[in-house]
């Protein structure tokens, strides 16, 4: 039996000690399409009919009946993507995943393994419309096209399931509540896609590329025609072999295409996976950017959460949990003597719909996607003041 639940959320960023800010985050929640209302299911409603399809007069109408959504029910989208090589990727991203992956057939099934197809495919046409925005983005320092790109760490909340997608090296973890032990177990979802994995070499070089490892970091090598270079490729073409890239997985590098293969070596497909939510064991989700990762272990960051729960039920107001996690991981960076990465962190918090809602950070979102609730945390970006600072984040009462 379903057990209804409440999420609380809180979203955190820092730029580091990097020249550029290239993290960006997103929380959106909004109702789940109704009927008729995604393209395919009009395409198909077309095919169906043929020259007996409702007249421009009549579908007002039927769509009026149509809309509204599946009985107020909304889909929670919370997403870090962690740019490199410019912040176009990780923008084209925040803006534009979310409504590929929705209006892909099969999302709105109730077969979570079309669910997660669709899911991919999404992923992979949001990538593939990165290359038509190619001629638009900066150029690099070179004169070549921009080398831009993105991880991806995706998390999907529709009725009690909970989709995670990713690629790159931002992670998922949960915090899992294990019998009647009081300390949460933390549950590390996605693997990071480093070119050094089995998997990954294969693939990439089953795709003619390479691994080299440079300065102890395994990289993706950049086949790149010697920059002096002019006209066609040919056979006889001197290539430069640059290590490049230290994720096998990306939105966005358009540079790693093979043009023998027609695929790209860093590849835009994610891996997927399916679970289902109980507020009695599910406490906690942490999606976080390497900044994170590279400093905080996945149980430390769970036992922060737990400890800071405490601290609410005890009456101290204070700090949201990714705020938290943003600062240790900072204060970690600094203890090594290295420069800090840009350090992203969203936490989610599950709860059972009969606990009494507490909020006592600022920066905290409650919500209920039983209610017919609407909230997109980039229209609040564009009211933060600083590019590095963290988005305000609204309370939505339920």
């Amino acid at each position: 039996m379903e057990i209804p639940f409440t999420l609380r959320v809180s979203v955190s960023s820092d730029q580091g000690g990097r020249k550029y800010m290239e993290d960006v985050n997103q929380i959106l929640v909004e109702p789940e399409p109704g009927e008729g209302e995604l393209p395919w299911e009009e395409e198909e409603e077309e095919a169906e009919h043929g020259e007996e399809a409702e007249s421009p007069e009549q579908a007002p109408a039927q769509n009026g009946a149509k809309a509204g959504g599946k009985s107020g029910q909304c889909v929670g989208f919370f997403a870090v993507f962690d740019g490199h090589g410019g912040r176009e990727a990780a923008h084209f991203a925040r803006d534009h995943l979310w409504g590929f992956i929705r209006k892909q057939k099969g999302f709105m099934s109730q077969d979570p393994e079309e669910v997660c197809t669709a899911i991919r495919k999404g992923f992979i046409a949001c990538h593939h419309a990165m290359w038509k925005k190619l001629p638009e983005w900066p150029k690099t320092m070179t004169g070549l096209p921009s080398t831009s790109g993105t991880t991806a760490s995706v998390v999907i909340i529709r009725g009690n399931k909970l989709y995670v997608a990713h690629v790159g090296d931002s992670g998922v973890v949960f915090g899992l509540k294990s019998g009647s032990k009081e300390m949460l177990k933390a549950v590390e979802v996605t693997q990071d896609h480093k070119p050094e994995l089995p998997r990954e070499r294969e693939r990439i070089e089953g795709l003619g590329g390479s691994v080299i490892n440079k300065s102890g970091v395994n990289r993706v090598v950049w086949k790149r025609p010697r920059l002096t270079h002019n006209g066609p490729v040919r056979r006889s073409t001197v290539i430069d072999q640059i290590p490049f890239l230290a994720v096998a997985r990306a939105l966005g590098d358009l540079w790693s295409y093979d043009f023998y293969s027609g695929e790209f070596v860093v590849s835009p497909e994610p891996d997927t996976s399916v679970h289902t939510i109980d507020p009695q064991t599910h406490k906690y989700i942490i999606i976080g950017s390497d900044g994170l990762w590279n400093m905080v272990s996945a149980q430390d960051a769970i036992l922060l959460c737990q400890e800071q729960e405490k601290s609410y039920a005890n009456g101290e107001c204070g700090q949201s949990f990714s705020k938290i996690l943003v600062n240790r991981a900072l204060a970690q960076w600094r203890h090594r003597m290295l420069r800090a990465d840009n350090t992203s962190a969203i936490v989610i918090c599950i709860s059972p719909q009969s606990e009494k809602p507490r909020c006592c950070a600022t920066e905290e979102l409650f919500i209920n996607l039983s209610d017919s609730t609407h909230y997109n945390s980039q229209d609040m970006h564009f009211m933060s003041t600083s590019p590095c600072s963290t988005p305000p984040i609204k309370v939505i009462n339920t």
